[in-house]
């Protein structure tokens, strides 16, 4: 399996191995002489497995860590133990033995690697500390808005730190669209949920939007808004997109649903999926922020928001939340 990996990474003439480990002690001896810029890393090995030595490894000096891992695609739960202790990105190997099958996962991987070595490594572990919340601050907020946020590579730590530092009264409903494998679902939203007074759970057709509630968009489909009946509910489709969920696909029909009722936020992550369905937002009256290249793990998604105009507001992780706090007070303020 080692050998198979180094292969498909070693064919991009832009990557060479340094070396290969046979576990984690193994891999961080290797690691603290040979110094790479990335490591791949499987969850399952003999002597320390991968989470214990990846919370060594970012305890020691944090370098950019891409899991791949059969374990993936049985739940999740590790590979989201993974993200949330640093590692950059992930990719699901299809078998957990050396087989032709392996080499599905050739382009991906080789793909987000090269992405991770132009992660900062400063920028890995650097989360901003929770803060107290109070529970009561929204009162006088009416509950006829909705927050949608975007986010890829990187997303499932800013979410959680994000979610952690809303009060349980926010008057609005939240819809997330983040790109995870259809098998990371449930335990994503379970995992957000336990960090955060608001209710979370994963969006099912009809769901209506609620104030203090938070929607995960599921993967595989792409989820949209409708308004029936003087409510607002989620729309589930079928498509062939790349990406499912389309961060663009949910911004662009929160723009048409709510208008100026809406505030869109793109976190970090590769590619540009979310910048132009954030520009619809905004054209539509609504609020527009986008993280900062200061503490995103990949400036991708809101470096083209910015390069075509669609952000308000350019912020570091740790204000966003704040800065939605504003929003809705000047919305209270307006009515």
């Amino acid at each position: 399996m080692r050998q198979l990996i180094k292969q498909m990474l070693e064919s991009d003439p832009e990557i060479k191995v340094v070396a290969v480990a046979t576990d984690g002690i193994d891999a961080l001896n290797k690691i603290e002489f040979y110094r790479p810029q990335v490591v791949t890393l499987d969850l399952e090995m003999p002597r320390m497995d991968g989470l214990t030595m990846l919370a060594e490894l970012m305890r020691k000096h944090p370098l950019p860590v891409v899991v791949v891992s059969s374990v993936a695609v049985e739940g999740g739960e590790q590979t989201l133990q993974a993200l949330e202790l640093g590692a950059v990105d992930f990719v699901t190997k299809p078998v957990a033995k050396p087989s032709l099958e392996l080499w599905q996962i050739q382009d991906e991987l080789v793909l987000k690697v090269k992405a991770a070595a132009e992660v900062r490594p400063e920028l890995i572990k650097q989360l901003p500390v929770p803060q107290p919340v109070p529970e009561k601050v929204f009162a006088e907020v009416p509950s006829t808005g909705i927050v949608a946020i975007g986010a890829s590579t990187g997303g499932p730590r800013a979410l959680r730190y994000l979610l952690s530092q809303i009060p349980a009264d926010f008057p609005w409903g939240i819809v997330i669209a983040q790109h995870i494998p259809v098998e990371f679902n449930r335990s994503f939203a379970s995992r957000l949920g336990a960090l955060t007074s608001l209710s979370v759970k994963v969006a099912t057709e009809n769901d209506e939007i609620r104030p203090g509630q938070v929607l995960v968009a599921p993967s595989g489909l792409q989820t949209g808004l409708v308004r029936e009946d003087g409510r607002i509910r989620i729309k589930l489709t079928q498509s062939d997109a790349i990406y499912r969920p389309s961060v663009d696909y949910l911004f662009k029909s929160v723009a048409e649903v709510y208008k100026e009722n809406a505030v869109g936020v793109l976190l970090t992550g590769m590619g540009a999926d979310g910048a132009h369905g954030l520009k619809l937002i905004k054209e539509a009256g609504g609020i527009t922020i986008a993280e900062a290249a200061s503490t995103c793990v990949i400036y991708g998604m809101p470096r083209v928001a910015v390069e075509i105009g669609a952000v308000r507001y350019q912020l570091p992780l740790s204000e966003i939340p704040q800065r939605l706090s504003t929003v809705l007070a000047q919305f209270t303020e307006q009515q």
